[in-house]
Formats: C-alpha cells, structure tokens, sequence
C-alpha cells in the first residue's frame, strides 16, 4: 500500500480550518485522507512551521476577540454583563478592573499574625 503523503500547503490549511487545534486537526485528516493521524503528529509537524502556526493562533485570538465583542453587544442582559466583566478583568486592568483582592495591614502596613506558630 502507498503511503500517502500530505502536502505542508494542505497540512497548513487543515490546521487553520481548525483553528490550530491539534486533535480537530488529526480528526480532520483522518476524515479527508482516510489514513490514520495522530494529535501527537499533528503537533510534531506544526512544531516545523512555527511562523505558520503563530499566525494561525493570533487568526484564532481574533475570532474569539470579536465573538467577546459580539456578546457585550448581545441584548440578554446577563450575556452582556459577564461578558463586560470578563473583558474589563482582563484587557481593563489599566483602567482599575482588577479581580485580585490586596490584604494590608493598618493604613497600608504590613498584615501583621498573632497567636500562630509556624514551622
């Protein structure tokens, strides 16, 4: 039996199709070659593109932006006020959107502990 080989031009576009995932990837091509492709080869062939699958991710980054942009437009209130929340908490942090709770001690001092003994 021939082995069959996959073109990087093809290979490339699968991945892209798939948003780089590797084993959607694997799937795929099992599905369109009818061989058997494992995520563990997907992810050592893509390991040699790595210009290629650095632009795959950032297309992959865009489309979840903007689909996060789309649900803080949605008219479901609570669709839109998580949504809101999780963008502020991430991409607002400059702005003072900050999830992180800071302890302090007295006027900003240092959190001062009694009555324990650690060893």
């Amino acid at each position: 039996m021939a082995e069959i080989k996959i073109s990087d031009e093809a290979f490339l576009s699968i991945l892209r199709e798939n948003g780089g995932l590797y084993a959607v990837t694997a799937k795929a091509i099992e599905g369109k070659f009818g061989i058997s492709y494992s995520r563990q080869a997907v992810r050592q062939r893509a390991l040699d593109h790595p210009e290629e699958v650095a632009d795959i991710e950032d297309e992959a980054k865009d489309i979840a932006e903007e689909g996060l942009i789309s649900l803080m437009k949605d008219e479901d209130k609570k669709i839109k006020l998580d949504a809101i929340k999780f963008y502020l908490g991430t991409k607002g942090k400059n702005r003072g959107y900050n999830t992180r709770t800071e302890l302090t001690g007295a006027d900003g001092g240092p959190v001062q502990i009694t009555g324990m003994t650690i060893s």
